[in-house]
């Protein structure tokens, strides 16, 4: 398969001109990480990619010609197909049943996001067959959905991945098996997609990353056979969120754009600074500083217009703290301290100590940021801070950034508030 062939020419080529994986990913602005995939055929670098990776090995266009090849063997999507008209019991059916289905590529993400972008909503159903149901068990669905979300405040997706996982399958087969009308069935696939997100971010919490993905993506496919760009937009920059944080983030940074230019007409001025929040972090995951600044002064400017009565039920976390927060977390991505630490310090101060996940993440980037500031005692405390609470908050996410600061502060081992930071978060053997 071509496909191969390129993984492999990749492969020999760095290794003939003596590039470690590293020297290979600076070359064409790429991670070790996305070389690597490349290389073991995990993904197919796209176009420009492949013509940046002939040009730093010296290929004189055979990667190209292979590059061509590959994309054009293409992979089947798994969950990236949209209806192109009207939406029928056997997509709803189709839909529930790829909820427990395999997981979905970055490619397919992409491809579902442009799908979504250019492909009218559907404009009827055609369901029939089942028990009925009308307004008043959505209702109650709807406000089992917002306790969930609220719970989540409070619990790690560690703990809570499973409990919503139930009630998303629960509502999966109200959506497969029971009768409704038009109106009906869009506010449940509303509730599906919205269930989708909150179980995707649990289970990104809980650090199954495919997982995740499969449920955005059935999420945003969800909210658009609803006629919901808005919640189809809050799933995808979510995937974003989620591959710019493991994956290749200038791939994040083309989902957020798209989230955010797929909803704008329709999204509420609150859903718009949450989809150009993830929008910025993707830019600063990708190194591109003046993007990300640009981004952040138009969420301010979009949260400005925002009014609660007005927005999306799933937009009620996003506050004047939480945008400093993220704030403070691309300054320190983009290892500018100076701005980084007063804007973190600032929200921590008043975010409640109810929410052990956000604060020990929170905590977490201050620490970073102090140290990147050289203040080497300051960032051992704040780390220690973030070890004692990620202990207890059930989420991978808080583990893994007390494994990124045990890894920062190592070199500073025998400093006394450093040692204490080392013996609360475990040596490395």
């Amino acid at each position: 398969m071509a496909r191969e062939q390129l993984s492999a020419a990749i492969q020999r080529l760095r290794g003939e001109r003596g590039l470690s994986l590293a020297e290979l990913g600076r070359l064409i602005n790429y991670s070790r990480k996305t070389v690597w995939d490349y290389e073991q055929g995990r993904r197919i670098p796209a176009p420009d990619v492949v013509q940046a990776l002939d040009n730093a090995l010296g290929a004189d266009g055979c990667l190209v010609q292979l590059g061509a090849l590959a994309s054009a063997e293409g992979s089947p999507p798994t969950i990236a197909t949209l209806p192109e008209s009207g939406w029928r019991r056997g997509d709803a059916e189709d839909l529930a049943a790829r909820l427990t289905g395999n997981a979905a590529t970055a490619d397919n993400a992409v491809s579902l996001a442009h799908a979504w972008l250019v492909t009218a909503p559907p404009q009827d159903f055609q369901l029939a067959a089942g028990r009925r149901i009308g307004h008043d068990l959505v209702d109650q669905l709807a406000d089992r959905v917002h306790q969930i979300r609220l719970i989540d405040d409070h619990v790690g997706g560690l703990d809570t991945a499973a409990t919503v996982g139930a009630e998303l399958a629960a509502t999966a087969r109200l959506l497969r098996e029971a009768a409704y009308t038009e109106d009906v069935g869009r506010r449940l696939l509303g509730g599906v997609a919205e269930l989708c997100q909150i179980a995707g971010w649990t289970a990104s919490d809980a650090g199954r990353h495919a997982e995740a993905q499969r449920l955005y993506l059935a999420g945003a496919r969800a909210a658009h056979a609803a006629g919901d760009p808005s919640g189809a937009a809050s799933n995808l920059s979510s995937l974003a969120y989620q591959i710019a944080n493991v994956g290749d983030p200038r791939e994040a940074e083309l989902l957020a754009r798209t989230a955010v230019s797929g909803a704008n007409g329709a999204a509420t001025a609150g859903a718009r600074a949450l989809f150009l929040e993830r929008l910025a972090w993707a830019q600063a995951r990708a190194g591109s500083a003046d993007a990300a600044a640009r981004t952040l002064d138009a969420v301010d400017d979009a949260f400005i217009d925002s009014r609660p009565d007005a927005e999306p039920a799933w937009v009620y976390w996003l506050n004047p703290e939480e945008i400093e927060v993220m704030r403070g977390r691309v300054w320190t991505q983009l290892e500018l301290p100076l701005r980084a630490v007063p804007a973190l310090d600032h929200a921590i101060r008043a975010y409640a100590s109810d929410s052990p996940r956000e604060r020990a993440l929170y905590l977490s980037w201050l620490a970073e940021a102090l140290l990147q500031g050289h203040e080497v005692d300051q960032a051992a405390a704040a780390a220690l801070q973030t070890a004692e609470i990620s202990a207890g908050a059930g989420s991978d996410r808080s583990a893994q950034r007390v494994r990124r600061l045990r890894g920062l502060l190592l070199p500073h081992a025998g400093q006394p508030a450093v040692d204490r930071f080392l013996d609360a978060a475990g040596r490395p053997a």
